[in-house]
């Protein structure tokens, strides 16, 4: 390959990362005893969450119930139901009492999954009835949802999907043919380091683990941790995660990235991300929440829960591209109200540059 031409590809791949728009996840909204939400490609997802007053409550609830549907021209729909199968091999569905669906129940995150022109129709039960029961092949409960908002929460997916006053549509239902949204997720372009196995020293870390963000907080047993992120030319650099305190359920890290020059040793600063995780707050350092490295692929996750139960809080998946780290996928549950299952509102996708050197004469 010519060198110019080598350059100018580098330069595109450079320029195609920049236009990477800043993370915009999608909003959950609830509606009554229904949560509903959406993600920036256009999928939605409604869950159902243990009533607020009357009815069924947590002692007639195993999991919610999730309903499912992308925005393109594929149109996947499917409703599933998260629950523990135990030895149970079928199961029976029922809304206010009329049997909408049967099949069998198979081991796996979802033992109850519906899918197609089924899952559309139990759908419809749904969003016209009050209360609905899943039963095992005994007759007894295995949990009981309540319906009330599902027909507004669909509603709201028809709207977001741009299917109100289609053929599609759920609730809005309407004549025109529907016409899927052009879209597509964004790439990131992931320019990684040369791998290398420096990394700071232990008085480095001692003397960072004096920052503001976390001095205060950290008290019994710490765990800081270091990662290597590679090496270029005599630069080096490395993730180190600090341990800022935790409680039950959350571990609280800060993470810094530190760069090393040879005769000037190690200096740090708190990594960027180009969306702040949701545990840490605006305005402040990042913050994530038991997080995990995938040295690998350099891929960094936060999971926060609101409550021992993890039926709420919010979730988050990064991947380094060379000088910050880069939203791929979030999740939320807002609600917590026994909805395991949370609901994705961002994804994108990364592809590692190609470290092709320029041809030689």
């Amino acid at each position: 390959m010519p060198q110019m031409t080598f350059i100018a590809g580098i330069f595109a791949t450079i320029a195609a990362a920049v236009a990477v728009p800043v993370p915009q996840p999608g909003e959950i909204r609830t509606f009554q005893d229904w949560a509903v939400g959406c993600d920036n490609g256009g999928n939605c997802q409604a869950v159902s969450l243990v009533p607020e007053a009357g009815g069924a409550g947590y002692e007639d609830w195993e999991g919610p119930v999730s309903i499912v549907r992308t925005a393109g021209s594929d149109d996947i729909f499917k409703i599933h139901i998260l629950f523990e199968a135990k030895d149970m091999d079928r199961y029976r569905m029922l809304v206010d009492g009329r049997l909408v669906d049967t099949g069998p129940i198979v081991q796996g995150d979802y033992p109850v999954q519906i899918v197609g022109e089924d899952a559309r129709k139990v759908a419809e039960a749904i969003i016209k009835g009050k209360r609905l029961a899943l039963q095992g092949p005994g007759g007894g409960n295995i949990t009981r949802i309540s319906l009330a908002g599902s027909s507004a929460a669909l509603r709201y997916m028809d709207q977001q999907q741009q299917r109100a006053g289609t053929d599609t549509a759920l609730v809005a239902k309407g004549s025109r043919a529907f016409q899927p949204k052009a879209g597509k997720l964004p790439t990131i372009m992931v320019d990684q380091w040369q791998p290398a196995t420096r990394v700071p020293e232990t008085g480095d870390i001692v003397a960072l683990a004096e920052a503001p963000r976390c001095k205060d907080d950290r008290f019994g047993v710490v765990e800081d941790q270091v990662y290597p992120l590679g090496r270029r030319g005599d630069r080096f650099r490395a993730l180190v995660l600090i341990s800022c305190g935790s409680g039950a359920y959350n571990f609280s890290s800060a993470p810094y990235v530190g760069e090393y020059v040879e005769n000037a040793g190690w200096t740090f600063a708190p990594a960027r991300f180009d969306r702040q995780p949701s545990w840490g707050g605006d305005g402040a350092d990042p913050l994530l929440v038991n997080a995990s490295w995938d040295e690998q692929e350099q891929t960094i996750s936060s999971y926060g829960k609101g409550r021992g139960l993890g039926d709420c809080g919010s979730a988050e998946n990064y991947v380094w591209d060379g000088e910050m780290f880069r939203l791929t996928d979030a999740s939320a549950m807002p609600e917590c109200r026994g909805a395991y299952e949370w609901i994705t509102i961002w994804r994108a996708t990364y592809r590692k540059l190609e470290k092709t050197p320029p041809a030689t004469d």
